[in-house]
């Protein structure tokens, strides 16, 4: 296979990966669309699952992507090195696609971690909810045991034949 061939898979292969990453920067924007301001009963988690599923299938696509990528770029390195000339509006267009990559990449991290913190937020929430539940539940419990056993006096049935 020419060369040009080669680096032609190498652009289209660049241009898809790009347009992944824009689907998990959709991704991003949805989940935290779905999480944003919500405690954690008003959040749909299915569709938020849903979501994660999503990114994690566009991302495992990446993965197999770039490793064909390396593996082309390994095949014509020598002679786009050796003919730069040549080769130079592609390789110039190879570049943009890796800078804008690189910007997508910077910006799915950014909304990743904004996405995670408020995650962390409604968890957060929601640990404390139930920490009060416990202790309510516990004050309730021992306010139970006092109860019954009448504040430590023992009623049995030969005192109250006496």
């Amino acid at each position: 296979m020419p060369v040009d061939d080669y680096i032609q898979i190498m652009i289209e292969s660049l241009t898809k990966k790009s347009e992944l990453l824009d689907r998990i920067i959709r991704n991003n924007e949805e989940q935290h669309e779905c999480v944003s301001g919500k405690s954690y009963e008003e959040i749909n988690w299915d569709s938020f699952n849903l979501i994660v599923a999503q990114k994690q299938a566009s991302i495992d696509r990446i993965v197999k992507m770039d490793e064909g990528f390396q593996s082309l770029y390994d095949r014509v390195k020598e002679q786009l090195n050796g003919d730069k000339d040549k080769y130079s509006g592609q390789i110039k267009e190879i570049q943009k696609l890796i800078t804008e990559i690189t910007d997508k990449g910077a910006k799915i991290t950014t909304g990743e971690e904004r996405n995670r913190k408020i995650i962390d937020k409604v968890f957060g929430s929601r640990k404390k909810e139930i920490k009060r539940t416990r202790n309510s539940l516990k004050v309730a419990s021992s306010y139970a045991q006092t109860m019954s056993g009448d504040f430590g006096m023992d009623y049995s049935s030969q005192d109250i034949k006496k």
